[in-house]
């Protein structure tokens, strides 16, 4: 196929090293793989490596002309004609010329032309490793046919003949995105058409490496997880990023409108009465290069955006109001798009107490300020824009151990103020539900244990958890060693106000945490037991608390027998490898060998069972993320787990996060909790919890599947950690001991 002039790649950098005869002796040369240097003729000429014209013909089969009298040579391969004189420095390719170095040269009356230079011509690539004295001649092996934003520049879409081993890199500042394409040339027809207001492309040929280089650049930080960022779709490789805010306008209906790039979760506002100022935090929205347009209005006075957190990523846009005016969000028609406007006053109605909770009705949707006072202790709401309708009295009483009454009255003439006189502070959370064209509010408070106590009959030992107010709970079986853990949401751990929490004969230790899951914190009890044959759980009448019944023998005995979990197929995948190294810790650990460390003492813990277990890769090499779950899903595998570690612009962030794809049913979930369970407890660092998320290799694994982030490669501390075998043996030895248990809940017959 023609190439243009433009298409070739210059690479005299790797011939500057080959100065005499000598030293180009001294180097190996491959030619697709094959080592062919005592097949070819080299000399060196003016620091450039020469192959004699007849061993290049030869290799290319290529048509070869040389016509004595002008001193001048003519060869043809694959529709592309090279034609080259003697006391000439250029190449003429078609209708172009490149510079060389030393031209064509006659030694011992046979031809020699510059081998870099004329090769490529051709369309091949080379690659020189120093380290080695070797010079490789690739073809090559994928054509980037187009590059092009999706999605109004939220995904970077590289298309391609085929996916060959890439590599994406991310810059420490974040500014930067490099993804690295091996053996890749341009197509003819490639042109850069893809930079925008936020981001800019360049397309960089590496002449000593035999691959393509696409960088991208951003004025600003660009949140961009590489585990997570990088989907490949068909013959494409896609990188996903997150939206950027594109405009805020005040309309001519005084309309408050903002724009992203792509689409925006529900925001959270706030009112600050005193200073006049609304607040706008938007969740995964970037602040990029955006269009403000409120000059001169009459409604708002000011508006700043900032990038207020990159973990979680949230956007701030603070709006000062000219006259106090309140600004409610409408429905939305856009995904993309966040509409608000200046309100009529909502009419609040209903106000009702029900156990640790009180709950209202409103007009239309509020975003209210809420706030705890200390003496006495207090939560108050304010309410903007709102008058009070029926059901709304001034004081309600109530009889509970955290509320002593609700009161309600007009703070100004913008605000309604709703107050719970409480017992002592608490946390809170608040709830919005819309039905039939009203609003729903419900603020429920922290729930706290009242007593925890153990009470035997003949065949069971109880569990008693007794609670403030309903309780939110979700019970689940441990194993390794056998645990009942409680996961209680929105309540208080206050267990360091008991005493003594009674034990017994089954219960070996209690104990509590805070604990991440899904990004919501729960307090979670862990009831440590000597012995464990069944349970079963049951709730209060009034549902303010729960019951766990924990038998003290095998109740029948089919339950006597020892449960046997059949042999499953277990497959570890090992991230990135070969060409792409993953993250890159500060002091240059690359992900891939930390991964591939753990993976394979993963699987050798795991082969000490009854369960077969494979790898996606037991060596250093490149695999696509297609390939890796075809791997997985071709052999019909029962668990998948792949192994990874984080980074992050804060070098202070660390810590070991699991995630999970949500399917239909919530084995994916149950998978990750057993594996995290296990690592949260045992690594002795950062719990950062379990999360959903739509990684590619859990997201297309048909069996349960779970990504592990070991560690921060980012994290000088948890990097060093990375690089110890006693480190990588124990996360290897919680992972599997995590999916162990799993199977012992999930696998049997």
């Amino acid at each position: 196929m023609l190439r243009k002039l433009a298409t070739i790649i210059l690479v005299t950098i790797i011939l500057s090293l080959i100065l005499t005869n000598n030293a180009a002796a001294q180097n190996t040369i491959y030619f697709n793989g094959q080592d062919i240097t005592s097949q070819i003729e080299t000399v060196s000429r003016e620091g450039e490596l020469l192959i004699r014209a007849r061993d290049l013909a030869e290799l290319l089969d290529a048509d070869l002309t040389w016509r004595p009298a002008l001193k001048s040579l003519e060869m043809e391969s694959q529709s592309v004609t090279i034609k080259i004189m003697a006391n000439s420095r250029y190449i003429q390719i078609e209708n172009d010329a490149i510079r060389t170095e030393a031209g064509l040269q006659l030694v011992d009356n046979q031809a020699y032309i510059p081998l870099a230079k004329s090769i490529e011509a051709f369309g091949y690539l080379l690659e020189y490793q120093r380290d080695n004295e070797e010079l490789y001649i690739f073809q090559p092996e994928t054509t980037i046919n187009n590059v092009s934003w999706q999605e109004d520049g939220n995904q970077l879409q590289i298309e391609m003949d085929e996916i060959t081993p890439y590599r994406v890199l991310h810059s420490e500042d974040g500014r930067e995105i490099t993804i690295e394409i091996d053996k890749a040339e341009i197509d003819q027809e490639f042109s850069d058409n893809i930079s925008n207001n936020n981001y800019y492309l360049r397309v960089v040929n590496v002449p000593d490496r035999a691959l393509l280089r696409l960088v991208i650049k951003s004025r600003t930080p660009i949140p961009f997880q590489i585990d997570g960022g990088v989907y490949e779709h068909e013959d494409s490789l896609v990188l996903s990023f997150l939206p950027q805010l594109k405009d805020i306008r005040l309309n001519e209906d005084n309309l408050l409108s903002v724009e992203a790039t792509g689409e925006i979760p529900d925001a959270r506002t706030k009112y600050l009465s005193e200073s006049r100022k609304m607040i706008i935090d938007i969740p995964s929205v970037v602040i990029g290069n955006f269009d403000l347009d409120i000059e001169e209005h009459p409604l708002i006075k000011d508006i700043k955006v900032t990038q207020h957190d990159l973990d979680p990523v949230i956007l701030r846009i603070e709006a000062t109001m000219a006259n106090g005016d309140i600004f409610k969000p409408v429905q939305r028609e856009k995904s993309n798009l966040l509409t608000f406007k200046p309100g009529q006053r909502s009419e609040i109605t209903d106000l009702e107490y029900a156990a640790g909770s009180f709950s209202f009705a409103s007009s239309s949707a509020l975003n209210p300020e809420l706030f705890l006072l200390e003496s006495p202790p207090r939560l108050v709401m304010n309410l903007y824009h709102v008058n009070r309708g029926s059901g709304i009295q001034d004081k309600i009483e109530v009889n509970n151990p955290q509320i002593t009454s609700l009161r309600t009255a007009r703070f100004d003439d913008q605000t309604v103020r709703i107050v719970a006189d409480l017992e002592e502070l608490t946390g809170y959370e608040w709830v919005e539900e819309q039905k039939n064209g009203l609003y729903y509010y419900t603020v429920n408070l922290k729930n706290k244990f009242s007593e925890i106590k153990t009470e035997d009959n003949a065949d069971y030992q109880y569990l008693n958890i007794l609670m403030d107010s309903r309780a939110n709970y979700e019970v689940k079986k441990f194993n390794y060693p056998h645990r009942i853990v409680v996961d209680f949401k929105n309540t208080l751990n206050n267990l360091d106000d008991f005493s003594r929490i009674e034990k017994s004969s089954l219960i070996k230790d209690i104990r509590s945490s805070n604990y991440q899951l899904e990004g919501e914190e729960v307090t979670r009890l862990v009831f440590e037991l000597n012995d464990y044959y069944s349970h079963r759980v049951e709730s209060y009448q009034d549902q303010k608390g729960i019951k766990i019944a924990l038998a003290k023998e095998y109740l029948n005995p089919e339950m006597k027998a020892e449960k046997i979990v059949k042999s499953q197929l277990i497959v570890i995948d090992a991230g990135h490898g070969g060409f792409d190294p993953g993250a890159i810790g500060a002091t240059g650990l690359e992900e891939k060998v930390s991964n591939l460390a753990i993976a394979k003492a993963t699987a050798k813990q795991l082969s000490k069972t009854n369960h077969k277990v494979l790898l996606t890769r037991d060596s250093d090499e490149f695999h696509s993320l297609q390939n890796r779950v075809k791997y997985a899903n071709d052999r019909k595998a029962d668990i998948f787990v792949s192994i990874h570690a984080n980074s992050f612009n804060n070098p202070q962030t660390g810590g070991v996060e699991t995630y999970y794809n949500q399917h239909e049913s919530n084995q994916n979930r149950f998978l990750a909790e057993k594996i995290h369970d296990k690592l949260g407890r045992g690594l002795k660092i950062n719990d950062r919890g379990i999360k959903e998320s739509n990684f590619y290799v859990i997201k297309y694994t048909k069996m349960p599947s779970a990504l592990v982030e070991v560690a921060f490669l980012s994290n000088a501390v948890e990097e060093n950690m990375l690089r110890t075998k006693s480190f990588q043996d124990r996360a290897a030895a919680l992972i599997a001991d995590g999916i162990l248990d799993y199977l012992e809940e999930n696998g049997g017959e």
